[in-house]
């Protein structure tokens, strides 16, 4: 697969923003992954992630003779492993960040395809760790024991699920959607996603923005270049009271009895978090 790499001039924009905003006062942190190098490679592949071919290829596909054979209940994760500092226990300060990837999901032909993949943010002890039986619609993320109580759960998810199931908004099998989750697979809010409606195997590019003066959380997803088809949703979350100081952040996915490719081409990340000035 070619990998996609874009160039990013909002995102360019937002870091020369804050960074002259926190030149002076801001604990800062950053990454770049134009493609995925398989050695040295800071990122735990877990489950039935690998890398290969410069991509990270999250839920698993074997070649059969002149075929490719994408796996039914397939889960993998790829996690960033240095933990980030999402917030100050000293201030109070929480960072901002923004986030943006390549991917693409392809469903190999037919019309219903299963289930999704998703960007996540969690406890830096629980990041590497695949909750049992969490194949199809959990996404790799939760349990189906736990799935819908969120005092049992500490994770914020934009999720790219690709079928709809009985808890989703629409629980019909082609209402794909964006969803920004909170302690529990049911989404806070969601918006379509029209992965049914762009041609197999395009590039997606996702952007995730978090604001720490509003709170918000804002998510877009688009396809193609100006005049593309892009869709956006966003969320009020107070991240300090939702997750721990040190976080990691990754990817997961998964297939269930329907499936599709959940591949990650290119990754970014930069946060800033404020600190007081030193007298």
């Amino acid at each position: 697969m070619a990998v996609c790499n874009p160039k990013p001039p909002l995102m360019a924009i937002f870091v020369f923003f804050l960074f002259l905003l926190h030149k002076t006062t801001s604990e800062s942190f950053s990454f770049k992954f134009d493609f995925f190098e398989p050695d040295p490679l800071p990122i735990a592949l877990v489950g039935d992630a690998i890398s290969y071919g410069g991509v990270l290829l999250l839920t698993r596909r074997d070649q059969v003779g002149d075929h490719v054979v994408i796996r039914k209940n397939s889960v993998g994760r790829a996690v960033y492993l240095t933990p980030i500092h999402l917030w100050d226990r000293f201030t109070g300060n929480v960072a901002d960040f923004i986030t943006e990837f390549t991917f693409v999901v392809d469903s190999g032909g037919p019309v219903l395809h299963g289930d999704g993949l998703a960007f996540f943010i969690s406890p830096v002890q629980t990041a590497l760790n695949i909750p049992r039986n969490s194949s199809g619609g959990y996404l790799g993320l939760f349990s189906p024991e736990n799935a819908f109580n969120p005092s049992q759960n500490q994770v914020v998810a934009v999720e790219l699920d690709s079928f709809g199931n009985p808890w989703d908004p629409i629980p019909e099998p082609l209402a794909a959607h964006v969803g920004i989750d909170v302690n529990s697979l049911r989404s806070v809010n969601t918006t379509g996603w029209p992965i049914n409606r762009v041609p197999r195997g395009s590039f997606g590019k996702a952007r995730v923005v978090y604001d720490s003066k509003t709170k918000e959380l804002s998510v877009t997803v688009s396809y193609g270049s100006k005049g593309g088809t892009t869709v956006s949703v966003s969320q009020i979350i107070d991240l300090k009271r939702v997750l721990p100081e040190w976080v990691r952040i990754g990817f997961s996915a998964a297939t269930g009895d329907l499936v599709e490719s959940h591949d990650i081409a290119s990754w970014s990340f930069t946060s800033f978090l404020r600190q007081p000035e030193s007298k």
